[in-house]
């Protein structure tokens, strides 16, 4: 028997399960995993299962009055981690109903047992617990035939994964009481958005993330996006002030000149303006700058292609597709439709770490909450993203949208999140004379001085261009200005 001080872990092989079971399984225990029909825990099982093959282990995988193993194996050919050289080599597939049927629990317990012992298994599935429970005469004696397969998997040092169905009234049995782990599958419907998930309710022995992580089924198999503000490093009070960084120019005379050079180095900035009013060219003129002076950059856009942002650069002459070929910018582009946040996050700091990013443009924020589940994880998402970008000494530009393209109201379609950045510079549209204005002025600068007027800019053919300001109206954050009447001379 494995001493309980010293257990081993068992990796499921599962991208991002063990991340959320801090390590994996344990070898030796027993777990369960419950779901709805259709939830994934059939494809789960086995694709753990191969995965252990794949190491080495012997694995059994039995069955209590599901679907056949011919059918069973035909749907699985069509997964990426189907091996069909391990089946019958390391992989045993055994239907164990008519035991449990003519025998009852005792027989399917020493079915099990014989069954591990034969094949020198180390890893095994049972795929229809709740068959198992309906043929026990009692809830007793259903934790006794429990207790005896922890007894024979702990003198085996075999892992035991439990599949089992959630259709069920009680949302608490006995058998929770008694495994090791308990894990549970989720289908919910989120509107018209069907949403995969995994919670992992319970885990002895180590601190599992906890609350809800998204689940993604393809052909590669079942994926687990854990929730990225639970695996980011969080911030702490007696951290060092991060590394000072280079002040990071706009390539814009006026508006480097209002910001005392650039925005401060390693800074999250927000920019929040109507649609039109400038935000994705402001976002490219600030990567550009980059270019110059180097430093790698990467553009996240939801609603401009790649494709999209080169036929604009060819008339503001940014340079984008050299500086791509150089290696200087990366463009990375997600469709604004279902989605998963978690991914979104993934994939972006997978390239500020594999490119080493100094300057980002995410441009359009709205769009996180068409990839958010729930939309209230979006502001502790952003403050997770923008503490990493800042740990990494990445300057962050992101774009937001306001609701209204003219008027008093600042309307932001994403609550709270303003207040996370570091800087916010707001561009307006204004009506003067039965004409359009835009207007832009900085509203804050963390720990930098700024020059806090309002000015006129224009977009040119050269990227935005930051006139004088525009002192000759009033009421001109009202969105529709006018003119400052000259006092009439005595």
């Amino acid at each position: 028997m494995v001493d309980s001080l010293t257990l081993a872990r068992v990796a499921t092989g599962v991208p991002g399960l063990d991340t959320i079971l801090n390590g994996g399984l344990f070898r030796g225990g027993v777990y369960i995993i419950e779901g709805a029909p259709g939830s994934g825990k059939t494809i789960l099982g086995n694709q753990i299962c191969f995965h252990r093959a794949e190491q080495g282990d012997h694995t059994l995988y039995i069955t209590l009055l599901a679907e056949s193993h011919t059918r069973l194996i035909a749907h699985l050919r069509s997964m990426e981690f189907f091996n069909p050289e391990l089946v019958t080599t390391s992989i045993y597939y055994t239907s164990a109903f008519k035991v449990l049927e003519e025998g009852g629990l005792d027989a399917l317990l020493k079915s099990i047992q014989e069954s591990v012992l034969a094949r020198n298994a180390t890893f095994l599935v049972l795929d229809g617990l709740v068959s198992a429970e309906e043929f026990a005469p009692s809830s007793r004696d259903f934790k006794k035939f429990l207790h005896g397969l922890q007894t024979v998997t702990s003198m085996s040092d075999c892992t035991v994964v439990l599949l089992s169905s959630t259709e069920r009234a009680a949302s608490f049995r006995p058998e929770h009481t008694m495994v090791d782990g308990l894990l549970e599958l989720g289908d919910t419907l989120i509107g018209v958005h069907a949403a995969r998930h995994i919670v992992v309710h319970k885990m002895r022995g180590t601190q599992q993330l906890r609350g809800r992580h998204s689940v993604e089924i393809t052909n590669a198999g079942v994926k687990v996006r854990p929730r990225i503000e639970t695996t980011l490093r969080l911030p702490q009070e007696g951290d060092p002030a991060p590394t000072p960084v280079a002040l990071a120019d706009f390539g814009v005379g006026g508006l480097d000149a209002m910001l005392g050079g650039g925005l401060p180095g390693g800074s999250s900035t927000i920019i929040v303006g109507p649609s039109g009013s400038g935000k994705t060219t402001l976002g490219l003129q600030f990567l550009a700058s980059g270019v110059k002076h180097s430093q790698v950059g990467l553009y996240v856009g939801f609603y401009e292609r790649p494709a999209g942002l080169f036929a604009k650069d060819k008339g503001l002459g940014f340079g984008l597709q050299d500086a791509c070929k150089r290696g200087l910018l990366h463009l990375f582009w997600e469709a604004p439709i279902e989605g998963v946040l978690d991914a979104v996050v993934d994939r972006l700091l997978r390239a500020v770490v594999d490119h080493g990013v100094q300057r980002l443009c995410f441009d359009g924020l709205h769009g996180f909450r068409h990839h958010a589940e729930y939309p209230e994880r979006t502001r502790s998402v952003f403050s997770a993203l923008v503490d990493e970008l800042t740990r990494r000494g990445v300057t962050s530009l992101f774009t937001m949208e306001t609701r209204d393209l003219v008027g008093p109201r600042i309307g932001l379609p994403v609550d709270g999140v303003s207040a996370l950045a570091d800087n916010l510079v707001l561009l307006r549209h204004v009506e003067l004379r039965a004409q359009m204005y835009r207007l832009i002025s900085i509203l804050k600068v963390r720990d930098h001085a700024y020059d806090g007027g309002i000015r006129e800019f224009q977009i040119t053919d050269r990227g935005l261009h930051v006139a004088d300001t525009f002192e000759s109206a009033e009421q001109i954050l009202t969105g529709t200005a006018r003119l400052v009447s000259e006092p009439s001379p005595d």
